[in-house]
């Protein structure tokens, strides 16, 4: 038999443990509650901060201690923040252009760009898909032991004709109820930063990581590409059917703040941690291999972590790509034809590109999207006489539109 002890550790291994495993547990049990479950607000939040969460939590600061330093927490800041003025704008089209479009008073300029970002999205969804899934076998490796690329893309591939075959004829619905074990894990991960940090502090040995980063125009390129990571808040614009318009406004603020504090606060208690030394290979799953040193018991969970959400993420963006397609085309092309343009989509990618290039690709496509749904608020503050500071409107959702582009065009690899 498995002793406890076995799993927990002894010594100085036993109470991060018991502190990781704990928050896990109350955090989920929490979730999982009728009252929660029930909620509206909740619910209507739950899908964006999950999506955000999901979108690159774990790799996000090996990768900014690889390209920021001690710079981590301010790259985080603004990532964030040009997350959280897109958001903005995504909330000005749900309670303008939402009702103008059901009741087709948009004007011509603002539609056509709505039409547009719409294609864009769809593209987006490609993208997106292979992101995770190029994660998700990355993480199954590391899992396992291994760094190993070409075995990785061959697990992606695998993994997405596996969705495209099997999702598009049996579903995924299932998958829902990780969310709450998802957060769980991520609430036990910030509890054993907090104790590892508050421990290093008593003891007097606390410390900032010597620098090896000098910021420059180089580094902010890089911290553009990773916009993906905080992707995911746009989902609310497309719960219609289950929420109303003023809920879907509010929750998606909710998920912004939220995961935005998440953000800011795990990269400022990973500063600690950069002292350790980046593995030679496989930087994006290296938050497995810190993680023992927060607690010995986190890489296994934060593998099970990136492996539910990863796949959770892919599925649902599959399911989303494939359905806006069948939509865009007027059902010339089917949900199931759909799935299999996503699926060839991703396999030239996975094939043509590592890992730092896909979450470069996967954050300009979404760039894309969010200027264009930029431009759409900017267009209908201008075009409209109903909308209240129309002028001010246009002029900041322009700035937005501005900021995204600029991901566009100075998004570079992580790798640089």
């Amino acid at each position: 038999m498995i002793a406890v002890s076995d799993i927990l550790g002894n010594g100085p291994e036993l109470m991060p443990n018991i502190v990781v495993i704990v928050a896990t547990l109350l955090v989920t049990a929490l979730l999982f509650s009728k009252p929660i479950e029930k909620s509206g607000w909740w619910a209507a939040t739950a899908v964006p901060l999950a999506s955000i969460i999901g979108s690159g939590f774990l790799v996000v600061a090996p990768i900014l201690q690889m390209s920021t330093g001690r710079m981590a927490v301010a790259a985080m800041l603004l990532l964030v923040t040009l997350a959280y003025m897109i958001g903005a704008a995504i909330r000005f089209n749900i309670r303008y252009v939402e009702p103008k479009l059901a009741g087709g008073t948009l004007h011509r300029a603002p539609y056509t760009l709505e039409i547009l970002s719409q294609w864009a999205l769809a593209f987006a969804y490609i993208v997106s898909v292979t992101y995770y899934l190029t994660l998700f076998g990355d993480f199954l490796l590391r899992g396992a032991g291994m760094v190993d690329p070409m075995l990785s893309k061959s697990v992606t591939s695998a993994v997405i004709l596996f969705i495209a075959f099997y999702g598009q004829h049996r579903g995924f619905n299932f998958l829902g109820r990780f969310e709450a074990v998802k957060l769980g894990i991520i609430a036990g991960l910030l509890a054993g930063l907090v104790f590892g940090n508050t421990e290093a502090f008593l003891h007097g040995v606390w410390q900032l990581p010597a620098e090896h980063v000098k910021p420059g125009w180089h580094e902010m390129q890089m911290v553009l590409g990773m916009l993906i990571v905080v992707q995911g808040f746009e989902t609310s614009r497309y719960l219609g059917e289950r929420f109303p318009p003023q809920l879907r406004i509010r929750s998606m603020r909710y998920a912004q703040w939220i995961s935005g504090g998440i953000y800011v606060a795990y990269i400022a208690l990973m500063l600690y941690y950069f002292k350790y030394p980046l593995p030679p290979e496989g930087q994006d799953t290296a938050i497995i291999t810190l993680s023992k040193h927060i607690a010995t018991i986190l890489p296994v969970m934060l593998v099970a972590l990136a492996l539910i959400a990863q796949f959770d993420a892919a599925v649902a963006d599959a399911q989303g790509g494939s359905g806006l397609l069948s939509e865009l085309s007027r059902k010339r092309v089917s949900t199931g034809l759909g799935y299999i343009v996503i699926a060839a989509g991703g396999l030239i990618i996975v094939w043509s590109s590592n890992v730092f290039e896909v979450i470069v690709y996967a954050s300009k496509s979404f760039a894309v999207y969010y200027t264009l749904q930029a431009s759409v608020a900017a267009l209908t503050a201008l075009k409209h006489e109903d909308i209240p500071h129309r002028y001010a409107k246009f002029f900041g959702f322009s700035l937005v539109a501005s900021a995204a582009l600029s991901v566009v065009v100075f998004g570079i690899p992580a790798q640089g």
